[in-house]
């Protein structure tokens, strides 16, 4: 059973990560996204989509704290706004609410998914 709740942590961690990346690059590149990006503006979207990156490989690779990480500097400056705007990428606050809820499933499966895994040694 814990294994199955951190393979659900990391499919939600790793499908928060991609969406906040195509997100972030979709606001990015696409003019008629409904923001206009210059200068500052552009390097954050910049920023919050390789965030989004990391968080899909950190996801897949099982680091629980990367994922938190990445909730608190991508929600506290960016996220708790946008929650509260009339617009399509309010969703990118609830992806980052994702992320959070991904580490916090891996980090409390982590010790007891590997306590249960076997190694090569114990086989013999």
């Amino acid at each position: 059973m814990t294994k199955l709740l951190n393979l659900l942590g990391r499919g939600i961690g790793a499908l928060s990560g991609a969406l906040l990346a195509v997100c972030w690059t979709y606001v990015m590149w696409v003019p008629a996204a409904g923001l206009h990006l210059s200068g500052v503006s552009f390097i954050v979207a910049l920023l919050l989509a390789l965030a989004g990156l990391f968080s899909v490989i950190a996801a897949v690779r099982g680091h629980s704290l990367v994922l938190i990480l990445a909730f608190v500097a991508s929600f506290f400056p960016i996220g708790v706004t946008l929650l509260q705007v009339d617009h399509w990428l309010r969703w990118a606050g609830w992806l980052d609410i994702g992320l959070l809820a991904g580490g916090v499933l891996m980090w409390l499966t982590t010790r007891d998914a590997s306590a249960t895994a076997t190694t090569p040694d114990d086989r013999s």
